[in-house]
């Protein structure tokens, strides 16, 4: 870490904030419906500790987080437990406070809903821009047209799920806590043979953060499947319902080719049937990811803006 973002590091933990850690996943998740958006989200926040390098700290009952991933600008997100009750503009003028006493030139608010941006711009005192990636949108599935099956716009789809359904050795197992470990063996059989340093690349090694997923993994909040081939795991998935509208889908891995397909269509045909989406988080630009989303059902672009406040 760079001399700049290590003594604003350092300042943020002097002024009270905390690093994300598997222990404040219980106390932080009350924040999970907040967003929209995977990447501004408490599992991601913790699971993902090691490369977020984040830090948080209540102010005003909401939860502001700050971090500093490499070879980025140092951002923050804010959660708010009831949007119309917690104005942002005094949030806004205490963090633009603390980030110009940090050194920072900047207070940069990344990964807003789309529906949020317009509170951000209307807070008053500060010059201020909007920006937004398409590139890093999110993809979210209408899980009725995940669970359509016809026409050929379907077809890569079904194709794979039907494949499974026919087997008479393929079966699905629920994930609970006492046997969630065994997600870890699929993910080692999925690491073989591929190069690390490229898969490692985008964010990190997943293996590790999924390590971080199995130690706060609550069968009461989650929702995991493993399939079986036989008496053999060979795949794992792992969702969680955050409200009527809104499921993420966490992890997944099949060692046998379409199996994550069908994971996911059992998962939301039988377990998340209740949720309007499935947000399954941006392709990172990784061209074999980007073509699994695409292919797997028609989709939305969820954008993720940013609004960034001149010190």
């Amino acid at each position: 870490m760079d001399i700049i973002r290590s003594k604003a590091r350092e300042f943020f933990i002097n002024d009270g904030f905390l690093p994300f850690k598997n222990s404040s996943y219980p106390l932080l998740q009350k924040y999970n419906h907040c967003s929209l958006l995977q990447e501004s989200n408490i599992t991601m926040f913790v699971t993902w500790q090691d490369t977020y390098l984040g830090l948080y700290k209540i102010i005003n009952n909401c939860l502001c987080s700050v971090f500093f991933l490499e070879g980025r600008d140092i951002y923050w997100t804010i959660h708010r437990p009831e949007e119309t009750s917690y104005p942002l503009q005094p949030i806004i003028d205490s963090l633009c406070v603390l980030c110009k006493k940090a050194g920072l030139p900047s207070l940069q608010i990344k990964n807003i809903d789309k529906d949020l941006v317009a509170g951000y711009k209307a807070v008053q005192g500060h010059a201020l821009h909007t920006t937004y990636s398409v590139s890093n949108s999110e993809y979210a599935y209408a899980v009725k047209d995940l669970l359509n099956l016809e026409g050929s716009i379907n077809y890569y789809k079904r194709k794979r799920i039907n494949k499974f359904i026919s087997k008479q050795d393929i079966s699905i197992r629920p994930i609970t806590n006492s046997n969630v470990r065994q997600c870890l063996d699929i993910e080692k059989e999925w690491c073989k043979g591929r190069d690390c340093s490229y898969c490692s690349s985008f964010y990190g090694c997943e293996k590790k953060v999924l390590e971080v997923m199995l130690e706060i993994f609550d069968e009461k909040v989650h929702c995991g499947l493993f399939m079986y081939n036989g008496e053999k795991p060979d795949g794992y998935i792992i969702c969680e319902r955050i409200s009527k509208k809104l499921s993420f889908l966490y992890f997944g891995k099949s060692n046998v080719e379409g199996g994550l397909v069908y994971l996911i269509y059992i998962m939301y045909r039988d377990y998340i049937n209740d949720a309007e989406y499935m947000n399954l988080n941006e392709d990172m630009g990784h061209e074999g990811l980007r073509k699994f989303k695409r292919l797997l059902s028609p989709y939305e672009l969820w954008h993720k803006y940013t609004v960034t406040y001149e010190l």
